[in-house]
């Protein structure tokens, strides 16, 4: 009995000195515990951490390269305001071009009637429906200032040329009240001949009176000459004919 409760009486203070080491390793396992689940959340927070500075550095990146687009198209919105801007200048300048050069063509048109009606008489009428044509352009609203430019230019290049050519032609005679088909015969606008189509009359443009005048006989054959060689017809040869004389004021 007393053995017993000698027995009994060891155990109890083994017990009440165990508690406290339990406890000890309890709390060290769950400090151990906590401490991986600490290094754990602190590993999780420095992924994440990397994670959102590197996403931040992307952004970054990505403004850095945003801002240079954006300053880049902002350079390029002005040079194509700029450009704009002088197309616009340009435009109303050539408006304003164009509100100048159509009277000055309407005029340039005008001079060149009156030089068709006071010129030597030849291909009086070819002449004047290529004025009259050129009148129609002018008030015709679907073609365009440069082709009408284009065209009246054209017709000055015509005249011009005929100063320094030679031609032949077949065309109607009026004179004396008779209307005829002959034969004419141009150099520049120098001399101005005619030769009827049966050989046995011959004149010549006066420039001083303004009208047609007679040649002798002795300058049909010529005449004749003259204008085989300017149809070709013939080869070159030396021809003289009669020139009017400039009239002394």
């Amino acid at each position: 009995m007393t053995r017993s409760i000698l027995l009994a009486g060891w155990l109890v203070p083994a017990l009440v000195w165990a508690d406290p080491v339990g406890r000890a390793i309890d709390l060290q396992v769950q400090t151990q515990q906590d401490s991986a689940k600490i290094q754990k959340r602190i590993d999780q927070l420095d992924d994440e951490t990397r994670r959102m500075v590197a996403e931040y550095r992307a952004k970054l990146a990505e403004l850095d390269e945003l801002e240079r687009y954006n300053g880049q198209l902002e350079k390029l919105v002005a040079d194509q305001q700029q450009e704009l801007a002088l197309r616009e200048r340009q435009l109303a300048e050539l408006e304003t071009l164009k509100r100048r050069l159509f009277p000055f063509m309407l005029e340039m048109l005008t001079a060149l009637e009156k030089i068709v009606e006071v010129d030597t008489p030849f291909l009086t009428e070819e002449r004047r429906q290529r004025v009259k044509a050129l009148r129609e352009l002018m008030n015709r609203a679907d073609v365009a200032l440069p082709e009408k430019y284009r065209r009246l230019m054209e017709a000055f290049r015509i005249e011009a040329r005929y100063g320094h050519n030679t031609e032949t032609y077949e065309g109607p005679l009026v004179n004396d009240g008779r209307r005829r088909t002959v034969r004419f015969l141009r150099f520049g606008r120098t001399g101005l001949y005619y030769l009827t189509l049966d050989g046995h009359e011959a004149g010549m443009w006066d420039e001083n009176t303004r009208s047609w005048r007679r040649l002798g006989k002795d300058f049909l054959r010529p005449l004749d000459h003259a204008l085989r060689i300017a149809a070709k017809q013939a080869p070159p040869d030396l021809v003289v004919l009669p020139v009017p004389a400039p009239e002394v004021p």
